[in-house]
């Protein structure tokens, strides 16, 4: 069976500043395969999603890195069969900045 995929407005947010982010200083060929990556992978979250492991942060949140600098943090609602990407955050940060914003408010 497959999830169906809603993104926050965060989430949505995050995605287009690294999108930007790289075509600015990497070239769009780079963001072309990153945004490739990650609707890959949400195609496989759509199937799998239990595949990666759950946040350190969050217990009901799972974490998926999709390239090593960025990784993704989306919930699983089993009752309506829906995935939940809650943000993407950069693996550059410091660490306790990320359960800061895993706040899930929309």
């Amino acid at each position: 069976m497959e999830y169906k995929v809603k993104w926050s407005e965060k989430s949505k947010d995050d995605f287009i500043d690294i999108i930007e982010y790289l075509i600015d200083n990497w070239g769009k060929n780079l963001a072309i395969k990153f945004k490739k990556t990650v609707l890959n992978t949400i195609e496989i979250i759509s199937k799998m999603p239990l595949i990666f492991p759950k946040s350190e942060y969050k217990a009901d949140i799972r974490r998926c890195v999709v390239v090593k600098q960025v990784s993704m943090y989306y919930l699983i609602n089993e009752k309506d069969n829906e995935i939940f990407i809650v943000r993407f955050y950069n693996n550059r940060k410091k660490p306790n900045f990320i359960s800061d914003i895993l706040n899930v408010t929309d």
